[in-house]
């Protein structure tokens, strides 16, 4: 596996959460894993797409030349011993030589078509033709989805945002062009493209909000590929797998840890199938920690699966670091609990100066107040107030303690 090493500077700076609290959850595929399911951590908002709908992953960015195949639903590319592009539509494409181009796992962008790079400015299907854009060089050969074969030329991709492929049958008949404009699906990571039925699925949240895609894909398992499911994370998030260590330790000693981006880190090797008593073993004393993209620090504990009956996979998470937004503080060892929660919420805090009144209020993301659980407090020592927020919609809040000029403010997840 490619390790794409991160600094932790970032994580070991953020404040200790005390009060955390550990949650069971669990995402669900379907049988035979026919859905991709993102997930959020601090929400747990999943969002369920149809596994099965797309042939081809598009980057959304303006920058990148990657393009995805659905590996764990048997699409595969080929390169031919030919890829003159310039008899396309007329000639029959030689397969008596094909070479499998595969994705890979130490970023998203490491994938099928531009696998063959030999840099800059060669992207493998297509070669920098200056201010930006990029020509196509090469036919490619493609199983789709369903099993049949076609032929597929990338033309060309433009700063403008456009993307140009066509596609025909392996002998140039029923030939199509396609454009997409990227630029439509600038607020999400990908976007996905039936060939078959020229269908466009933008089915991912936004951009930031997911860190977690539950996916059957194809990976490396020893010297063969197998279709494997598990969990894939988004791009630039760090994560470290804790082995052989018991959950406790491994989050008391986390920012120890050795932390890196690639993509596959949890993977789907924290499960096996026994032989023997035909069920699924789960790995014992293996956790994963990981920050999103606010900066806060999950564990996460992989503790069931029920195979491909149902596709479900089971879980628990537990955030025990958080990032404070302002450090010019009034109060000293601020903790709020349950987080994420339901009903109620308990803040324990103590006032760094308790002359001053003080404010405890909560506001939503758009930095409108929601609610007002203290005005005017000014009692010294260690304080505890909880407060009913069964009346606030499901998401995530600012809980914000102001005392004269110092504020902080605490990120809360309401379920």
């Amino acid at each position: 596996m490619i390790k794409q090493l991160l600094l932790i500077s970032a994580l070991a700076a953020s404040t200790l959460t005390s009060s955390a609290q550990v949650v069971s959850d669990s995402v669900t595929m379907g049988s035979g894993y026919s859905n991709q399911v993102f997930y959020q951590l601090s929400t747990g908002n999943k969002t369920i797409a149809n596994a099965a709908d797309w042939d081809l992953q598009f980057f959304s960015s303006l920058f990148s030349a990657s393009i995805r195949v659905n590996s764990g639903f048997d699409v595969e590319l080929y390169a031919a011993a030919s890829s003159d592009t310039s008899n396309f539509t007329t000639a029959t494409l030689d397969t008596s030589s094909l070479t499998i181009l595969r994705d890979g796992y130490a970023t998203w962008e490491t994938d099928a078509f531009t696998s063959q790079a030999t840099g800059h400015p060669n992207y493998g299907w297509g070669a920098y033709q200056g201010l930006g854009n990029l020509v196509g060089l090469k036919v490619y050969a493609i199983k789709l989805t369903s099993g049949v074969f076609k032929k597929i030329w990338i033309k060309e991709f433009k700063t403008s945002g456009t993307i140009t492929f066509t596609v025909a049958d392996l002998d140039g008949s029923n030939s199509f062009t396609k454009t997409i404009n990227r630029s439509t699906y600038s607020a999400k990571r990908h976007f996905y493209y039936d060939v078959e039925n020229d269908s466009i699925y933008d089915s991912e949240p936004g951009k930031t909000d997911w860190e977690l895609v539950f996916r059957k894909y194809s990976d490396q398992a020893g010297p063969q590929y197998y279709n494997v499911t598990g969990a894939l994370t988004n791009d630039g998030l760090a994560i470290a797998q804790v082995n052989n260590t018991s959950i406790a330790d491994a989050q008391a000693n986390w920012n120890t840890h050795t932390y890196d981006s690639t993509i596959n880190i949890i993977g789907y090797d924290w499960k096996s199938f026994n032989m023997g008593t035909f069920s699924w073993d789960i790995t014992d004393s293996l956790s994963f920690i990981m920050k999103d993209y606010t900066g806060d620090v999950y564990q996460l504990v992989f503790t069931g699966t029920s195979g491909s009956s149902t596709g479900k996979m089971y879980f628990t998470k537990e955030l025990f670091s958080t990032v404070s937004l302002e450090e010019n503080s009034p109060v000293m060892n601020v903790g709020v609990f349950p987080n994420p929660a339901n009903s109620f919420l308990t803040v324990n805090f103590e006032l760094i100066d308790a002359s001053v009144s003080t404010q405890i209020r909560i506001m939503d993301m758009n930095g409108r107040l929601v609610k007002t659980i203290a005005n005017n407090f000014m009692n010294s020592g260690v304080n505890q107030i909880t407060t009913d927020i069964s009346d606030l919609t499901q998401g995530v809040y600012f809980l914000q303690i102001i005392a004269g000029n110092k504020s902080i403010t605490k990120r809360v997840v309401k379920q």
